[in-house]
């Protein structure tokens, strides 16, 4: 069971990250983006039809074992919650690029270009850190998760305060929001598998 489990994760984590890519890359495409959407939203129902099929393998080991297996099923149930909850701001950020909202020549776009490279190379980090169990390397991933949170909610702040108009700003404050959302998750993924050695649960980022 627990092979199976993990191998349906790891598919959800490069679903969501499949769907990320593509939203951000709508941002900056032309107007025909509607190929785009269609594979976010297929990807989306990937990602949701894998939760659920995860949830029920685990819910019948846990009527199986009972107690004795509650520190591997809950995890994994934190887990899927939390990629589900990557696959919705995966939909929100292409929501924005269906909307109107682009940056392909924007004089940020630099910011826009490093935000989407990082956060994609987290899904990678991540899944890597769900398959070692390494607590070094949890608290590693974590702290650079927590510095660019930091800065993504500093951005926010720093755009309320501009003189900009809210054109500029409100999308970018928005975008901020959401990829916190995504790197709260993907943090919350890796320490969760945590869980079991370290009896802690942490807290949810996403809240």
């Amino acid at each position: 069971m627990t092979e199976s489990v993990d191998r349906q994760i790891t598919e959800m984590l490069g679903a969501c990250r499949h769907s990320f890519d593509l939203a951000m890359s709508a941002l900056v495409a032309d107007d025909n983006i509607t190929a785009i959407g269609d594979d976010v939203h297929e990807t989306d129902d990937q990602v949701n039809e894998l939760e659920e099929t995860v949830r029920r393998e685990l819910v019948v080991h846990a009527a199986v074992h009972g107690q004795a297996d509650m520190t591997l099923t809950m995890p994994s149930l934190l887990v899927v919650k939390r990629l589900e909850r990557v696959g919705d701001q995966c939909k929100n950020i292409f929501g924005m690029a269906n909307q109107g909202v682009r940056f392909t020549t924007a004089p940020d776009r630099d910011v826009f270009d490093e935000d989407r490279r990082l956060i994609s190379a987290m899904f990678g980090t991540t899944a890597e850190v769900m398959a070692s169990r390494n607590l070094d390397a949890v608290e590693a991933f974590s702290a650079d998760a927590e510095a660019l949170m930091a800065e993504l909610e500093d951005r926010v702040f720093q755009l309320m305060t501009s003189d900009k108009p809210s054109s500029f700003g409100v999308p970018r404050a928005m975008l901020a929001r959401y990829s916190k959302r995504i790197v709260a998750n993907l943090e919350g993924s890796a320490r969760t598998v945590s869980v079991p050695l370290t009896g802690t649960e942490p807290t949810d980022l996403d809240e």
